[in-house]
This record gives C-alpha cells, sequence and structure tokens, in this order.
C-alpha cells in the first residue's frame, strides 16, 4: 500500500532531525568527555610537578630535610592518587607511604588508594641547585578515576545532553508535522481536484490567492488553466455535435422529404428535381470533407513539399486573388511586404495566408482597411494581418485555434464557418517549425502574426 506524501514527508523530516540530533549529541558528548580528560591528565601533570617541587624545597642542606614540607608533600600526592617514596644520594630511603609516618597519613584519607597491576612508576631525579640530592619514586594509576564530583559532573552532562536530545526531537516532531502538512494539504486539494477533472466532473476554480509557495501557487495555477480548458472543449464539442446535427439534419430531411414525395408520386420525377437533391448531397459531403480536412492536414504535416521563394511574390498573388472580395465589400487590401526568400511548402503556406486574409475580409466592415505585411528580423520571417473590424473578446483568444471553436457559433452557417480553419492553419505553422499568435481589441480589430525559419531544420 502506497503512503501518502504526508506521510513521507513526515517519516523523511523527522528521520534526518533525529538522525542529526543523534548525531549532535553523540559528538558533544564525546568532545566534552575528551576535553575533561585532557584536563584531569593536565592537572595530574601538574600536581605531580607541584609535589616534585615541594619535595625539591623539603631539603636543607647537608643531607637534612625537612620532614613537615616532606610530609604535607605526600599527603598531597595521596590526594592525587599518588604513591611517593623518597631515597638520597646515597640510596636511603627518606620517606615513603609504607614507612610508619606514611602509613599514619594515609589512614586518615577520606579514600583509601591501593597500587595496583597496572600502575606505573616514574623515577625522578631530586636536585638542590645543581646537586642530585636523592630520587623520588612515583607510583600512580595508569587510568585516573574520577572523584565523586568529577563523576557527579559527567551524570549531569549526560543528563543534559539527553533532555536537550529529547526536548529537540519534541521540537523536531512538531516541526516535521508542520512542513509536511502545510506542503502536502495544498498538493493534496491539487490531486483530488484532477482526479475529479479525469472523472468529467465541473469543478471550479481553486482557492489560489493565499498560496505564498511559489511553486504551489503556479501549480494550482496551472490546474485551474487546464481545468477552464478541458470545460471550454467539452463546450466546444457539445457546441460542435449540435452544430453538425443541425447542418446535417437539414439537408436530409429535405432529401428525405422529396424522396418519399417522389415514391408516393406526389411528386413527379424531374431533372430539376433530381438536380436540387443533387445539391443536397453535394452539401452533405462538403460538410464531411471540412470535417475530415483537420485530420488529413495533421496526418501529412510531416510531409512538407519544401521549396525556396519569394515571400513578397506569394503574398502579392493571394493579394491579386482577392480583390473582387475585397471590391465587393468595399475595404481596402494594403500589401506591404518585403523581398524576402524562404523555405516552406508554398501550397500549405498559401492555405495559411488565404484561410486569414479570408477571416479579415469576412469580419470587417465597409469602408475597413486590411495590411498584409511580411518582413525579415534575424533568421526570421514575419508575416503579419492586420484588421480594424469587429475583434475577438479577449477571453475567446486562448481557444480560437481549438478544433470547432467559434468564436459566435451560428446554426446558419450553410457550411461555412464551422471551426476548423484556424485549427489547419495552427497546423500548418506547427509542422513548419513556426508559431501563430493573435492579438486583439474588441471592436478595433485584430492582427495575427505568423512567425516561420527562413529555412527548415530536417
Amino acid at each position: 500500500m502506497k503512503r501518502t506524501l504526508f506521510s513521507h514527508l513526515f517519516i523523511y523530516i523527522l528521520s534526518g532531525s533525529i538522525l542529526m540530533i543523534s548525531l549532535f549529541s553523540f559528538l558533544t558528548f564525546q568532545l566534552t568527555e575528551n576535553r575533561f580528560d585532557d584536563y584531569l591528565s593536565d592537572r595530574f601533570i601538574n600536581e605531580r610537578e607541584t609535589v616534585i617541587e615541594t619535595i625539591e624545597t623539603a631539603y636543607d642542606g647537608e643531607s637534612q630535610w625537612d620532614r613537615e614540607i616532606l610530609s604535607g608533600a605526600i599527603q598531597n600526592a595521596m590526594h592525587s592518587h599518588m604513591f611517593v617514596r623518597i631515597v638520597d644520594a646515597d640510596g636511603n630511603e627518606i620517606i615513603s607511604q609504607s614507612s610508619p609516618m606514611g602509613q599514619h597519613m594515609r589512614g586518615m584519607q577520606m579514600i583509601e588508594v591501593l597500587p595496583g597491576e597496572d600502575w606505573f612508576e616514574e623515577e625522578v631525579d631530586l636536585f638542590s641547585g645543581e646537586n642530585n640530592i636523592g630520587t623520588a619514586f612515583i607510583t600512580y594509576p595508569g587510568f585516573q578515576d574520577y572523584t565523586s564530583e568529577e563523576e557527579e559532573f559527567i551524570e549531569d552532562l549526560i543528563l543534559l545532553i539527553a533532555l536537550m536530545g529529547l526536548l529537540t526531537f519534541v521540537i523536531a516532531g512538531v516541526m516535521a508535522y508542520l512542513i509536511s502538512r502545510r506542503l502536502s494539504r495544498p498538493i493534496a486539494a491539487t490531486s483530488e481536484r484532477t482526479q475529479q477533472i479525469a472523472q468529467g466532473r465541473d469543478i471550479g476554480e481553486a482557492e489560489t490567492k493565499d498560496e505564498k509557495i511559489s511553486e504551489l501557487f503556479q501549480l494550482q495555477q496551472s490546474v485551474n488553466v487546464l481545468a477552464a480548458r478541458l470545460a471550454e472543449q467539452k463546450r466546444i464539442r457539445n457546441q460542435m455535435v449540435s452544430d453538425l446535427a443541425h447542418e446535417v439534419r437539414t439537408p436530409l430531411t429535405t432529401l428525405q422529404g422529396n424522396v418519399e414525395a417522389m415514391l408516393d408520386g406526389v411528386w413527379e420525377v424531374t431533372p430539376e428535381r433530381l438536380n436540387s437533391l443533387n445539391r443536397q448531397v453535394i452539401r452533405l459531403a462538403h460538410l464531411v470533407q471540412l470535417i475530415d480536412q483537420l485530420d488529413d492536414t495533421e496526418n501529412t504535416n510531416k510531409q512538407l513539399n519544401l521549396e525556396t521563394f519569394d515571400i513578397k511574390e506569394l503574398l502579392s498573388n493571394i493579394s491579386i486573388s482577392f480583390e473582387p472580395q475585397v471590391n465587393e465589400k468595399q475595404v481596402t487590401l494594403n500589401l506591404k511586404a518585403q523581398s524576402e526568400m524562404i523555405e516552406a511548402d508554398r501550397n500549405k503556406l498559401e492555405q495559411v495566408i488565404t484561410n486569414l486574409l479570408a477571416n479579415a475580409v469576412k469580419f470587417t466592415p465597409e469602408d475597413g482597411e486590411i495590411s498584409l505585411i511580411s518582413k525579415r528580423i534575424k533568421n526570421e520571417i514575419i508575416i503579419m494581418i492586420q484588421d480594424n473590424g469587429k475583434g475577438i473578446p479577449e477571453d475567446k483568444l486562448d481557444y480560437i485555434f481549438e478544433r470547432f471553436y467559434q468564436v459566435e457559433p451560428s446554426r446558419n452557417s450553410k457550411l461555412q464557418g464551422q471551426g476548423i480553419g484556424l485549427a489547419v492553419v495552427k497546423s500548418i505553422i506547427d509542422a513548419h517549425q513556426g508559431d501563430i499568435r493573435v492579438e486583439s481589441d474588441e471592436g478595433r480589430g485584430t492582427t495575427f502574426t505568423v512567425v516561420l525559419p527562413e529555412s527548415q531544420k530536417i
């Protein structure tokens, strides 16, 4: 069973936090313990040096030793877990813990110090000035035990590190929960919306204004755009089915009525009536051809018949062919083209310009003006078709290249304006590795801009 995004994030963040806390606590304890051991070792060395210096000051010359100073040195040595035996230059023992005085002093200590096998013995020469006055034999443990105060310090340190680790663990758990919840909730909500979209449910726009994380905001915006596009596509399909049903129903009803009348003998079979029926059949065939046109174009996009030609010559020929239409509608067609060579499929590019120019003539009112412009910018050929017609609503611009989309669907299209032309245009431009853009100001006009590479990379 797959876990949720929340559980994944929570486990990963918490596990990482626990690992970091454990590692930090371990390293802190190890570092503190090592530094404490170094401190004890340095302290022991200093204490040993102090004992030696005290013993040397107890010598008052001519083999005379101050017993009181020696007793203090022995006592300090016992506090530091050291056994000290002193002999003079002739090898005679002066004092040691095994002597009656040393045993008496040892018996008065709060702790009992007993040498073991792992103890070390060190010989230290004693000097008075430059004269050797004897030798001190110092016996001390190889491993320095902690005193009760030092053990309490170590225990308190371990307890403090453990409590800090536990507190940090709790804080990490809370933060992991909050972070996981913060990141997973909007993603889970977006995932639920995509499932609803996949199920075909009509959903509204998700709330995104309070989302502070840029990536999550963009994700929600993208899903909103996807939902809007799918909803619009559904509306387009429904409209297309309705329009096609109407377009097909009219000639079929006419055909059925006429044929039945002829079969029943109500109407006489005449060439005129057969010709009328034939026109209805041609109308149906034309409608089917329009529907198939887009798929045919898309299927042949990869089989462009490329040739190199002058774009100005092509636009000039197209503008000449439109003279009857522009004269009939009393609009002005201006050609502003630069002579530039382009590698493209001439017939398909002519189809693109013809389609766009036909739309411009169709939606430009009398006494309007249309401009057909071409120019070169770096390695691209720019073709623009501008008009001052009725324009396209801003909320419709994103859909005009969709199949069967019509800005103003009409049931009386008479086989024209089925929402296929611009989809074919887009398909041909894509096949040429180009781009087509549209800018429109409703009530003022529309500009279609076609951008094509000067040569095709195949």
